[in-house]
């Protein structure tokens, strides 16, 4: 009997020690799991922390990239063009015959026209070459070379010209104008400049002009400015004029002072470091200071040298 209880005795230690080792494993894995999950937590709340860092510090600072462009330095405003052009008037009534086509280039002395009346008929030649008109507005002699001194705002604002068209057949009373001869060798541009861009313009100086309605650059030299207000008067002298202008005289027009190539960025991303003018680019690893220089400068865009495209820059 106490052989028999011994060994019971011994199979219920022998069971007691496979149950607590058991228990001992499963908590030993417990543990392990526990821990693993504590890392992972750890390393997912840091993988936060830099994004976080770095999304915020991303956009802390506006950022842009750097293009070739060109801009320009410009103006819209509105102009009329000043012609040197010699009228001629009918010196009877009558029926009008045309011999050139609307914006011709004759030379001088060719019979342009004639007005028959009854069995008479008067016979009308130009005594100046250039490029013939019928379309006559009335500002002809109001408008004239040598009375672009007296231009003043109130005047550029006032004027009003109407375009009387003539054609061959037309009945028309003595007086009435036939045709005109534009000087095809030169044009002035009469334009308002506004007080704050007085300072960019100077006389002697070249500028090019944008016509929306020709789609057209012209290229010509400012000739005078005269001083005024609200509005100054910028005169811009041009040394070729093409039949297309013809029907132009009032218009609003571009003046360009100046254009620039290269590569473009806001005018906020220039910022001066140790008296040195530069961007700050951002890197892949942090930002750096990079040196440029200045080309141009238009509102708030700017040309600058020293970068390539395509770099990302910081806005101040």
């Amino acid at each position: 009997m106490l052989y028999k209880g011994r060994v019971t005795m011994r199979d219920f230690a022998k069971i007691t020690s496979q149950v607590e080792s058991t228990k001992f494993k499963k908590s030993n894995k417990s543990y392990a799991t526990i821990f693993i999950k504590f890392l992972l937590f750890l390393v997912i709340c840091g993988l936060i922390v830099i994004f976080g860092i770095n999304f915020l510090g991303y956009h802390s600072s506006k950022i842009a990239t750097t293009a070739y462009q060109a801009i320009k330095d410009s103006i819209k405003t509105p102009g009329i063009l000043i012609r040197k052009e010699r009228v001629t008037f009918a010196p009877q009534g009558g029926e009008v015959e045309l011999y050139f086509s609307e914006g011709a280039r004759i030379s001088t002395g060719n019979k342009v026209a004639t007005v028959y009346n009854n069995k008479e008929s008067d016979n009308l030649y130009n005594y100046y070459a250039g490029i013939i008109s019928y379309k006559v507005d009335g500002l002809e002699m109001t408008l004239r070379e040598d009375n672009l001194k007296n231009l003043n705002y109130d005047h550029f604002i006032n004027l009003k010209g109407k375009y009387n068209p003539i054609s061959s057949g037309d009945k028309i009373n003595m007086g009435r104008p036939i045709f005109k001869v534009i000087d095809n060798f030169k044009f002035y541009l009469a334009v308002l400049l506004p007080q704050n861009q007085l300072a960019n313009y100077e006389v002697g100086t070249e500028v090019e002009v944008f016509f929306p309605e020709l789609e057209e650059y012209f290229r010509g030299k400012i000739n005078s400015i005269l001083l005024d207000k609200p509005q100054n008067i910028m005169v811009i002298e041009f040394n070729r004029f093409i039949p297309k202008l013809i029907d132009i005289r009032k218009t609003d027009v571009e003046i360009i002072r100046k254009r620039y190539h290269g590569i473009v960025v806001p005018s906020s991303a220039l910022i001066k470091k140790d008296d040195k003018l530069g961007v700050m680019v951002n890197g892949y690893t942090k930002n750096y200071f990079k040196e440029v220089k200045l080309i141009g400068k238009v509102a708030d865009q700017a040309v600058i040298k020293g970068v390539g495209p395509g770099v990302k820059v910081i806005l101040n």
